[in-house]
C-alpha cells in the first residue's frame, strides 16, 4: 500500500488484527525483512510496517531530506490515515534509533518501546567523525554502485551472525538489499546516520512507557548501549540475546519473537492496570 505525503510516496503494508504494533527496519532493509518475525509471534497484533525513506519501495522526491524529523512526520500521517492514535513501537539499529527519536519527541503516540541493537545518539565528541565516515559511505555507494555497496556492507563483521543461518539465508539478505538504490541510500546515510542524529538520552527521561532495549551478546558496544538505555528511561528494561549478534531479530528469530511476544503481553497488562488504576 502507499501513503502519498508532499515529497513522498511511502510503501507499507499491514497484517493481522488487534492492538497496533509499528516496526521499523534497519538501514540497506526493508519493511519485508520483519515478515519472518511476525509469522512467529502468536497471533492477536496488528502490524504496520513501513519501508522507511531511503529504502525499499518508498519514493521520496528529489531533494527531499531523509531524517529523523521527516520520517517521524511519515509515521504520524501513516498513523493518522490507519486510524491508529498509540502504537507499540520497535526499531532495529537505525529504525531503532529512529523509535527512540519518536519516543523522546512524540511520546503521546507510543505504547511500548523494543529497540534491537540501537542508541539514542552520539556524544558531541564522537558525533563529526561518524557523520564524516557516513559521508564517505554514501560517496562510496554513489561511485560504485548498489551491488558493491551490499556486498561491502554485508561482508561487514557486524553481521556475522546471520551466517549461522546458512548460505541460503545470507542471499535473502543480500537479495533484500539489492532491492534498494542508490539514491536513496545515500540519502539515509546523510540524514539518519548516527552521525546526523540529534541525541535524545536527555529527552527520553520523559518516556514513561514499558521500554525493552535488546542486545545480541555478541554485539558488545551495544550490550552497553542497552544497559545505558534501560537505566534512562523510568519504566525500562534491557535483554541480552545469547549466541547472536547485531541482528538479533534475524540471527535467532524464535528467541526474540518470544521476547517481543512477553514485552507486549506485559506492556498490554501494564496499560490495563494503569487504566484500572485511574477509574479508581
Amino acid at each position: 500500500m502507499i501513503l502519498e505525503r508532499e515529497d513522498v510516496k511511502l510503501s507499507y503494508f499491514v497484517a493481522g488484527a488487534g492492538p497496533p504494533v509499528t516496526l521499523l527496519h534497519g538501514f540497506t532493509q526493508s519493511g519485508r525483512s520483519w515478515r519472518e518475525l511476525i509469522s512467529k509471534v502468536p497471533e492477536g497484533w496488528r502490524w504496520i510496517v513501513p519501508d522507511l525513506r531511503g529504502h525499499g519501495e518508498t519514493q521520496t522526491a528529489r531533494g527531499a531530506p531523509c531524517s529523523m524529523d521527516a520520517c517521524t512526520e511519515d509515521l504520524l500521517a501513516l498513523w493518522d490515515g490507519l486510524g491508529v492514535q498509540r502504537t507499540h513501537l520497535a526499531g532495529y539499529s537505525m529504525g531503532g534509533r529512529l523509535a527512540l527519536h519518536v519516543a523522546a519527541r512524540r511520546p503521546e503516540r507510543v505504547l511500548s518501546l523494543v529497540t534491537i541493537g540501537a542508541h539514542a545518539g552520539l556524544d558531541d565528541s564522537a558525533r563529526e567523525g561518524r557523520r564524516l565516515g557516513d559521508e564517505a559511505l554514501a560517496e562510496r555507494i554513489e561511485s560504485d554502485g548498489i551491488e558493491a555497496f551490499v556486498d561491502y556492507w554485508g561482508a561487514l563483521p557486524l553481521f556475522t551472525g546471520l551466517e549461522r543461518r546458512g548460505p541460503a539465508y545470507v542471499a535473502q539478505v543480500r537479495a533484500e538489499r539489492l532491492q534498494n538504490h542508490v539514491a536513496g541510500l545515500a540519502c539515509s546515510l546523510r540524514g539518519m546516520g548516527a552521525g546526523a542524529m540529534d541525541p535524545v538520552w536527555d529527552e527520553l527521561a520523559h518516556v514513561g512507557c514499558p521500554c525493552t532495549f535488546v542486545a545480541g551478546q555478541l554485539d558488545h558496544g551495544y550490550v552497553a548501549s542497552a544497559r545505558r538505555l534501560a537505566a534512562t528511561v523510568a519504566n525500562g528494561r534491557f535483554e541480552i540475546v545469547p549466541r547472536a549478534g547485531h541482528a538479533v531479530h534475524q540471527e535467532r528469530p524464535d528467541a526474540f519473537a518470544r521476547l517481543l511476544a512477553s514485552h507486549l503481553a506485559a506492556a498490554t497488562a501494564a496499560g490495563v492496570s494503569a487504566s484500572s488504576s485511574t477509574v479508581d
